[in-house]
This record gives structure tokens, sequence and C-alpha cells, in this order.
């Protein structure tokens, strides 16, 4: 998906629905920074409740957050950005909607399984992540380790954002209270 294409998709939903939010990744190329960085300090969290989606706003703004949690937690990606207003700025190599991966419905049942090495799998349509939890008081923090689908019979590995983007929306099922 191009990044176009995300914002389109998120002003239509903040224009139609706006007390529903989706959360995109958006990588960034190797090139945009003048010295190598992982994937995980490339790739940053975004949410559709961004000024610069809702209709109407009298502001311009895109927040993000570095799945490296070390570095450029809640900066102004606008600013920065090839696709907004820095030309010369960074470029988008790739970017994807969380609620929209595949298998991410099957994530309202997962299987947790616990491994021998401290980690925990958890499985959920045909997809399988390995994390480290741990928990913030109540809540269930998941740090992504590996992961793997099924794709024409075979398992294939996941990318370490994808992982990441798995542990975002299960950490969500996980740490949502049920009201009876």
């Amino acid at each position: 998906m191009d990044y176009s294409e995300i914002k389109q998709i998120f002003r239509e939903l903040k224009r139609t629905s706006p007390r529903e939010d989706l959360t995109a990744h958006i990588i960034f190329t190797e090139d945009s920074f003048n010295k190598p960085y992982s994937l995980l300090s490339r790739t940053y969290r975004i949410s559709s409740d961004n000024k610069a989606f809702w209709p109407n706003m009298g502001g311009y703004s895109i927040f993000g957050y570095c799945l490296d949690k070390t570095t450029d937690q809640g900066v102004r990606l606008d600013y920065y950005m090839a696709e907004e207003r820095d030309i010369t700025g960074w470029k988008v190599e790739d970017c994807y909607i969380l609620e929209q991966m595949r298998d991410a419905a099957a994530i309202s049942n997962p299987y947790r399984m616990k491994q021998d090495d401290g980690t925990v799998c958890y499985f959920f349509g045909d997809t399988c992540i390995r994390v480290r939890e741990s928990h913030e008081g109540e809540k269930i923090c998941l740090e992504p380790v590996a992961g793997d689908q099924t794709a024409c019979g075979e398992w294939v590995e996941l990318s370490i954002d994808r992982v990441h983007g798995y542990c975002t929306l299960l950490e969500r099922r996980l740490n949502t209270k049920k009201v009876v």
C-alpha cells in the first residue's frame, strides 16, 4: 500500500466514523537518513486520530512513534516526510494498516503457549508470533521476537515490523476489560 492510500482511507474514516480509529506502520527508505538504521528504527506507528486526517480541522499534524522505542516517540512526521512538506525529506518505502493485515480478525481468539525459553507463542488464524511477555500493573506488554504465517502450505517468516504490528493488535485484545 502506498502512503496516499492510507491517507485517503484515514480521511474517509474520520469523515464517516469519527469515533473509530485505525493504526498504520510507515516504513521509511534507508536512504532517507544519513546513517544506517534498522527496520524497526525506520518504522513508525501512526493513528487515524491525527489532525491531518480529520475534516475541517484547524491544524495539520501527524505524530508518529518509532517502533524501536529508543528515539522519536511522538515526533511530528509531517515535518520530515517527503510526501507531506519536505520534498527532500524522508521517503516512504512501504506502509500498511494493522487492522487490515492477514489474520488480524483472528486475533480475537488466540491460542497461547509458553515456551521452554521463557517466550510465549500466540497462534491465530494461519499466524504464529513469539513474544516476551511483561506486565505494567494489570496491563500485558508484548515484545516481538519472531513470527510465521502459512502461505501456500508452507511457513513463511514474518518481518519484525509485521510481528510488532500483530503485538500491537494482540495487546489491545488482551488488555480489553470486558464490561459485565
